[in-house]
């Protein structure tokens, strides 16, 4: 509904295709994924009909290799697609003045990921590399700014990441409400800093 009302993906995401063909039909299936069945991306194309997949916009044979590429891309050019979100956030003056913030964690099952680090596991899997994200959503429930972190990251360190991050987006003035976990002296002068 808010692709078809604002464009919202064709805006966020121009650019980020390039050669690829199959990013914005990847990115609408991951999103239908991620709504109804949340299969792992190695089984959707056992799991959904080819008429979804036409539906969404694949013009061709789908593969895994070519829905793990859309994947890779849309994570290495995570910071493009943040700075696209912001611009249309403030295109459609939809950030609200009011922003709540919070932080949470996942775990990772491989051992590889660059991004992984030992931390606290709020998924009480400690045995298992995390990594903390963090979320800045306006009173009218749209999310305004998005940070991730590798696991060992406390929310502390982690705030002062996501207060220049949706300073981006944010008018002046705006109330950032938070947990204790981000309330420190340097993170209150920082908010202040930034006219917040």
């Amino acid at each position: 509904k808010v692709d078809d009302e604002f464009r919202y993906l064709g805006r966020v995401l121009n650019g980020l295709q390039g050669k690829a063909k199959n990013v914005l039909p990847s990115v609408k299936l991951f999103v239908h994924n991620r709504l109804s069945e949340c299969v792992s991306p190695n089984r959707l194309r056992s799991v959904y009909d080819v008429a979804l997949f036409k539906e969404l916009g694949f013009d061709a044979e789908l593969s895994d290799r070519s829905l793990y590429r859309s994947l890779e891309r849309l994570g290495v050019k995570h910071q493009f697609i943040l700075e696209q979100h912001q611009r249309f956030i403030r295109e459609e003056d939809l950030a609200t003045d009011t922003q709540f913030m919070d932080f949470s964690s996942t775990y990772f099952e491989g051992k590889t990921a660059p991004l992984g680090a030992y931390g606290y596991s709020r998924d009480h899997q400690p045995g298992k590399k995390q990594f903390t994200f963090g979320i800045s959503t306006g009173l009218n429930e749209v999310p305004t700014a998005l940070t991730i972190q590798k696991g060992n990251v406390n929310d502390k360190t982690h705030f002062a990441h996501m207060v220049r991050v949706a300073a981006a987006a944010l008018p002046k003035e705006s109330l950032l409400v938070y947990d204790c976990g981000g309330n420190t002296r340097e993170n209150n002068a920082l908010v202040r800093s930034k006219g917040f």
